[in-house]
């Protein structure tokens, strides 16, 4: 199961981690892990389209991503990837998990 636990200051999205694989068919062909890392990728580089210093994110074990600036801009292109998540956990909800901390 994918695994995202996301983090809020005042209505602000600061921090979000990802673990975790949705193991809804073999490895490569997984059309959950496809979306989530789809949508993933897309919304951190426009983050960092509109400014290269907005976040800070790592991937090792897990995927950890880090709100810098907390601008609207930054903020909303992480809501619409939150949302974008619950869409895929109501419709895989024994592959992927929301969490807000």
């Amino acid at each position: 199961m994918i695994k995202v636990n996301f983090k809020k200051e005042n209505n602000i999205i600061t921090e979000l981690k990802i673990t975790g694989h949705a193991k809804y068919d073999e490895y490569g062909k997984d059309i959950v892990c496809a979306g989530i890392s789809s949508s993933l990728i897309t919304s951190v580089n426009a983050c960092l389209m509109f400014d290269k210093n907005s976040i800070e994110y790592k991937e090792e074990k897990e995927f950890l991503l880090k709100n810098i600036k907390k601008d609207n801009i930054t903020n909303t292109l992480l809501e619409n990837l939150i949302m974008t998540f619950k869409s895929a956990e109501e419709l895989y909800p024994k592959n992927i998990k929301i969490k807000e901390e």
